[in-house]
């Protein structure tokens, strides 16, 4: 093993803090303009359609998206057929193949007259800053940042250091998702923009869930990506970053940088239906109207930017996305399903849950098990609430990495090397040999109450989703979308999953797998490699759960 040199670190840790007090934003810009949304017009093509989707007497309409490619295709679809405008709010666009992909038809769209705004949060902008620099050199192209970091902008570490004094306010960001297409449709849920959460990754994969939207819901989001990509904390891309390159050379240089998207996402086959029924989007558009969609009422509801004050950092601000929700549990009936990646209660959650067990209402939860977890921390603070919960009452389903990545495979259309070699998906190098050693994840974040409503959204149920991060939610009324997010759940559970019990007396756990279709019981967590456990064993104890 290499032995580390402590002293340079220490001296440039040490510069890195002096010079730390030299280190803050700009002043806002005198010349920065509030801009706003533009309303959908049955001028536009997605208008008509939009227009002819929603029946009378019907306030929104939308259709699940649970297949990654059905949902990149979605995007793609209403990038490729804008032509008024485009808005896109996410906490991670990365500068890989699927963030290539999407931003090429952004940077297309543009190119026809399209105006587009692209807010960014900056946690992870240290290697897509370039990407974006290039992108805002487009005409008709604005790229603004959320509560950027001020200095050492090229590594994350660097950015970190030199906001050491800052941390309170850098800790917070906006973990907020959407896509919205001439004020007619947006996309909303759990996917960011990255490779991972389109099955494009060799490592490790998430499962998620996004919805397709229609009629009254967009104009609400439109007035949250306003309040957003007006804030204060939000800043113009070249405040921020400032590059010597001409304007052309970016241009060229992204142009350069996306052209391995094309052969990456495919589209389609028009009349393939996913595991719901429905057709691809792309194919869909050039169909006779309306579209198939479900109806019903949705309230759409963001945290505000100004949580990045710390204004809900005690967990008692009645206004964020987590109260909200936890306010429609409470109303339920008879039963909340619940399926979330990162699962933190705290007690207030517990006692949440003890209330609602004490009222006879029957509680499951779906969440990722400490091997399929990519926050292990966040997986070990879940780990405490584990036997009360059970106690309680509480099911409780965890990820069997190894069956999920299995079912997500057979789901997402991932060619096996022989029968996809003429695919144009195998073409693009994602095979089922080329994925064998990556990590199936859970990354949805849904509620089912009473199987009638539904909670589509950004929010993970953990202390960092309520009390630091910014959230995106929308609650759904309709019986139709609860049996279909209810199903998923349910095949995700019977599919890929542990289900914990407790032995009594005692509180020792058990892990019940069944995806092989036979009962195999593990006394401890399974499939974890002791690089975690020594992680957890070292460090953990230093980690505050409320970060988490």
């Amino acid at each position: 093993m290499k032995k580390t040199c402590w002293t340079p670190l220490l001296i440039a840790a040490l510069l890195m803090l002096l010079l730390q007090g030299c280190a803050s934003l700009p002043p806002p810009s005198q010349s920065r303009q509030a801009d706003t949304s533009i309303a959908a017009s049955t001028g536009t093509a997605l208008g008509r359609i939009a227009a002819q989707s929603v029946p009378a007497g019907e306030s929104s309409a939308f259709r699940p998206l649970p297949l990654s490619a059905y949902s990149m295709d979605a995007r793609l679809a209403l990038a490729r057929h804008a032509q008024s405008s485009l808005d896109l709010q996410y906490y991670l666009l990365q500068n890989d193949v699927t963030g290539h992909v999407l931003l090429q038809a952004v940077k297309d769209a543009a190119l026809r007259g399209v105006r587009v705004r692209v807010l960014v949060d900056d946690m992870y902008t240290a290697d897509s800053d370039g990407m974006l620099l290039a992108l805002a050199a487009y005409p008709n192209v604005q790229v603004r940042l959320f509560n950027p970091f001020p200095a050492g902008r090229a590594f994350a570490s660097t950015r970190w250091a030199f906001s050491l004094l800052d941390f309170s306010r850098v800790n917070h960001r906006m973990h907020n998702k959407m896509f919205i297409a001439d004020g007619a449709f947006a996309v909303a849920g759990g996917r960011n923009i990255a490779n991972e959460y389109f099955f494009h990754d060799k490592e490790g994969n998430f499962l998620d869930f996004d919805l397709l939207l229609a009629g009254a819901a967009v104009p609400k989001m439109q007035a949250i990506f306003d309040t957003y990509w007006n804030s204060p904390h939000v800043y113009p891309l070249h405040e921020i970053e400032v590059s010597r390159e001409t304007p052309q050379a970016l241009r060229d240089s992204f142009d350069k940088l996306v052209a391995d998207g094309e052969a990456a996402y495919p589209t389609p086959p028009p009349d393939s239906p996913d595991l719901l029924g429905y057709r691809p989007l792309s194919g869909d558009l050039s169909r006779p109207m309306p579209l198939k969609m479900l109806y019903g009422h949705v309230d759409v509801f963001a945290d505000n930017p100004e949580k990045v004050g710390g204004r809900a950092e005690q967990g008692d601000d009645a206004s964020t996305v987590t109260s909200r929700v936890i306010e429609a549990m409470r109303a339920a009936r008879s039963d909340i399903a619940l399926s979330t990646p990162y699962f933190i209660p705290g007690q207030r959650g517990l006692a949440l849950f003890g209330e609602l067990r004490q009222a006879g209402r029957r509680i499951s939860l779906l969440t990722n098990s400490l091997s399929s977890n990519d926050e292990p921390f966040a997986s070990a603070a879940y780990a405490r609430y584990r036997v009360p919960m059970l106690k309680l009452g509480v099911e409780i389903d965890e990820v069997d990495a190894s069956q999920l990545k299995q079912l997500a495979m057979r789901t997402t259309g991932v060619p096996d090397d022989e029968a996809g070699a003429g695919d144009a998906k195998a073409a693009s190098g994602i095979t089922a040999s080329s994925l064998k050693n990556a990590v199936g994840r859970s990354h949805a974040k849904l509620l089912v109450i009473d199987r009638r409503s539904s909670f589509v959204g950004s929010m993970n149920m953990d202390l960092r989703s309520s009390r630091l991060n910014t959230e995106l939610g929308l609650i759904i009324d309709s019986p139709a979308l609860a049996k279909d997010i209810f199903g998923l759940i349910d095949g995700a559970r019977a599919s890929g999953t542990y289900h914990l019990r407790l032995l009594e007396p005692g509180d020792r756990l058990q892990w019940i797998s069944t995806g092989n279709g036979t009962e195999e019981i593990h006394d401890h967590e399974p499939e974890v490699g002791l690089g975690t456990r020594l992680q957890l064993l070292f460090f953990f104890p230093f980690v505050n759960e409320g970060l988490l």
